[in-house]
């Protein structure tokens, strides 16, 4: 009986973390006016979870293993639809959510959530504070060597985020983490009666478990 319900607890378990697919970005920028494209398509809406880790570091979980990220570089993410238009940004701050930085004690990896509808879209990467100058195809206010230019420094990457404008890397890693969203989907719905059928699986386990002890 112990074994019966062991294996029903790994298959729910099973059915569960197949709902979530995550996809790892990692890259170098030449200067701190260059700008990352990433490009993804989604087949259908889905709520994602777009998270940096360039900035503080840590360990994505990759599959078949972890990805250590170290520390040391810069940071905002920006999503684009289709058309080339805006649709979520954001520049970090979130401790509690994002690491700290071990240098700086900032948490400037930025991380977002999103449902998105079906389609291409864009996410781009860039060192704070360049931002678009309109739409996608319009680019990006940063030129090479802007940050330090900023604060009087010379030089590419500086962090304009600290006093001191504390000297980065031009490294970059970005995780995109998909699920179901709450509108229905083939998908979600046949995971539903999936998991309805394991709902019944572990009451007919226990009515056995229960026959079986009355028996003895």
């Amino acid at each position: 009986m112990k074994s019966l319900r062991r294996l029903a607890c790994v298959f729910f378990l099973f059915v569960i973390s197949s709902f979530g697919d995550l996809v790892l970005y990692q890259g170098t920028l030449a200067d701190d006016g260059a700008v990352a494209l990433l490009h993804f398509s989604l087949s259908g809406t889905q709520l994602l979870t777009i998270e940096s880790w360039g900035y503080a570091g840590g360990t994505v979980f990759t599959q078949p293993s972890p990805t250590g990220i170290p520390a040391g570089g810069f940071a905002p993410n920006l999503v684009f639809d289709p058309t080339g238009t805006e649709v979520a940004f954001d520049n970090g701050g979130h401790c509690g959510i994002a690491a700290q930085d071990p240098v700086t004690g900032n948490c400037d990896d930025p991380y977002l959530q999103e449902t998105l509808a079906p389609g291409a879209y864009t996410l781009a990467v860039a060192e704070w504070d360049s931002v678009p100058n309109g739409s996608l195809a319009d680019g990006f206010t940063g030129t090479p060597g802007f940050s330090c230019a900023e604060l009087g420094l010379r030089g590419n990457f500086c962090d304009v985020t600290t006093a001191l404008g504390a000297e980065r890397n031009g490294n970059y890693a970005v995780s995109i983490e998909s699920e179901i969203a709450a509108t229905p989907e083939p998908f979600a719905l046949g995971s539903l009666a999936c998991l309805c059928l394991i709902m019944l699986f572990v009451a007919a386990v226990a009515l056995i478990d229960r026959a079986w002890e009355e028996m003895v």
